[in-house]
């Protein structure tokens, strides 16, 4: 017999949730074959307006076992039954709940290709700045060793608590997260890029601010913007072989070397969904920006991993899915010069708000507590920049 699937939606309409039917493209296909190298967000994206809407079908079929899955060579195909369109496959229903692919290639299709999120999904991980504070540190290698590698020790202070034979994470701090949404005016926009730093570089803005600069400068509002996480990039494995202060760590393995103001965080090897399933949040947090992206400075595009300054603790998910939005600048209309009569009469239009710009859509994939990282999934021709505005994925202009 074969498995039906009723594709129904939530739409939410001027943020208010509303159930109604799902809303197929103008240009959707009656049949459809699957391709190695397609993605469930691209065959989602051939047959819905809002492909991240796809876990209501998943939800109204719960007794379907793995109806997930799809398979390069299934026939999906599009029928309306009563009205209701249903989209069957290989003679069965399949309810279509995106995935990462975690099986070989000839396994089943995947929402997005694992590779373009498998290293920050192993190796990095986000800290408050209170964890970061309390972080063990290596102090010096032996044999007073720039780098060291598998078979060298690395002595670490700060280990109390370990006993000889722990392993431990050694890693280098990789970015500093600051949120300037408080602030989205400023002059001055420092526009950092989520990028690798050199093995056992702490950048000079991942000090400590002195209290000087606090007291001064650093009490400028664009200067003081709050640090709400430091990302840790894994480098290496060790094992305690003797505890004290320091401590004697001896490297087990890693792809880096190991250098003096690395650190020391607990093994948590993250263990990530077999699948992520793209859907809305009922309500987008105010304030949430883009605040870091990864490998360029003028914007990311399709499959690129950005970073936004929302996380847990604000209600974020893997799979919670935006639309980011472009601000506009503000811009002086020359037709109200400063001192005219015209500026006096309507001081309030010589400056003029542009309005915001959508840019494209991103989900969330791995979220910590105040950062979250997440993928390009689609883009409007501008490519999503630091300080992009995140919003509902339903709105578009």
């Amino acid at each position: 017999m074969k498995r039906l699937v009723i594709l129904t939606v939530i739409v939410l309409a001027a943020f208010t949730v509303q159930a109604q039917d799902v809303e197929l493209r103008d240009d959707h296909p009656r049949e459809y074959i699957v391709q190695e190298g397609d993605t469930l967000w691209d065959i989602a994206s051939r047959f819905l307006t809002r492909p991240w809407q796809w876990p209501a079908i998943w939800d109204a079929n719960p007794q379907i076992e793995n109806p997930h899955l799809i398979y390069p060579g299934d026939v999906i195909s599009l029928v309306f039954i009563g009205g209701e369109p249903r989209l069957m496959v290989d003679d069965s229903v399949r309810r279509l709940s995106p995935e990462v692919r975690r099986e070989p290639i000839d396994g089943p299709i995947s929402t997005i290709p694992l590779e373009a999120v498998e290293t920050f999904l192993h190796a990095a991980r986000i800290l408050t700045a209170e964890e970061f504070e309390q972080l063990p540190y290596v102090i010096a290698n032996a044999e007073d060793r720039d780098i060291a590698g598998p078979g060298d020790r690395t002595y670490v202070r700060g280990l109390e608590g370990y006993s000889v034979g722990d392993e431990i994470v050694l890693a280098r701090v990789n970015y500093m997260f600051e949120d300037r949404s408080g602030n989205p005016g400023s002059d001055v926009r420092i526009k950092k890029k989520l990028i690798e730093t050199r093995p056992g570089a702490v950048r000079s803005d991942l000090r400590p601010a002195s209290s000087l600069w606090k007291s001064t400068i650093g009490r400028i509002d664009r200067y003081n913007y709050p640090v709400i996480g430091y990302e840790l990039w894994e480098t290496a494995r060790g094992r305690v072989a003797k505890t004290g202060d320091p401590a004697i760590v001896e490297i087990v393995s890693g792809r880096h070397e190991t250098m003096e103001g690395h650190f020391a965080l607990p093994v948590q090897d993250h263990a990530y969904p077999p699948t992520f399933h793209p859907r809305a949040m009922d309500e987008v947090p105010e304030g949430g920006r883009v605040i870091a992206i990864t490998g360029t400075s003028y914007g990311a595009g399709h499959y690129q991993v950005v970073a936004i300054n929302l996380g847990t603790a604000n209600g974020v998910q893997a799979g919670h899915t935006f639309s980011t939005f472009r601000p506009g600048d503000t811009i002086r209309d020359e037709r109200y010069p400063l001192m005219s009569r015209a500026a006096f009469r309507e001081p309030e239009k010589r400056y003029v708000d542009l309005p915001d710009e959508f840019a494209g859509r991103i989900m969330v994939f791995r979220p910590f507590e105040y950062v979250s990282y997440a993928i390009v999934l689609e883009g409007s021709g501008n490519t999503i920049q630091i300080d992009d505005i995140l919003a509902h994925p339903d709105r578009s202009l």
